[in-house]
């Protein structure tokens, strides 16, 4: 074969591997986009949800009469009884 011929082929087996390279690449490309739309989307919704839960949390507390606030710092440090122990102690 002359060198023509060899350089010839050599080109084309480089234009078909860069073309599959190409064509993986895009697949790959636009898998991605399609997994990362839809975490997009999921997570606004996420959010959404979460806003209106707040919002209806802030509203029930504005309407509670007869009860006190308790900062959040005070609440964690509030001990609660366990009563589900001793109900099952004094059934026996």
């Amino acid at each position: 074969m002359s060198k023509h011929i060899k350089k010839r082929i050599k080109n084309k087996h480089q234009h078909h591997e860069d073309m599959l390279r190409k064509q993986i690449t895009e697949e790959l490309f636009a898998e991605a986009t399609e997994q990362m739309t839809r975490y997009i989307n999921r997570i606004d919704y996420l959010v959404g949800a979460n806003n209106e839960l707040m919002k209806e949390l802030r509203e029930l507390e504005k309407n509670q009469s007869g009860y006190v606030h308790i900062p959040n710092a005070t609440a964690d440090c509030i001990l609660l009884e366990n009563t589900a122990k001793d109900d099952l102690m004094e059934s026996f």
